[in-house]
C-alpha cells in the first residue's frame, strides 16, 4: 500500500487526477498571498509529490493485476 496509489479505480478519470494535483497548487497561492511562505512550501511539495504520482507514475507503470483466480 502506498501513500498515494495511482492505479486505484478513483483516480483513472482525467479530472480526478488534474483536479487532486490543482487543489494543492491553489492552495500555495492561497498561503503564499498570505504571506506563509512555510506553509506554501508544504503545499506545493504535496501538490508535486500528486503530480509525479499521478501523471509520471500512472503512465509509466503499468497497472497491478489483483486477479487471484489468474494462473500462468
Amino acid at each position: 500500500m502506498t501513500f498515494l496509489d495511482p492505479h486505484h479505480p478513483f483516480f483513472k478519470p482525467l479530472w480526478v487526477r488534474v483536479l487532486t494535483v490543482l487543489v494543492p497548487l491553489v492552495w500555495t497561492g492561497v498561503e503564499l498571498y498570505s504571506g506563509e511562505a512555510g506553509w506554501a512550501i508544504i503545499s506545493f511539495a504535496l501538490a508535486f509529490y500528486a503530480g509525479l504520482q499521478l501523471f509520471w507514475v500512472f503512465y509509466k507503470t503499468p497497472p497491478k493485476n489483483t486477479d487471484k483466480g489468474e494462473t500462468q
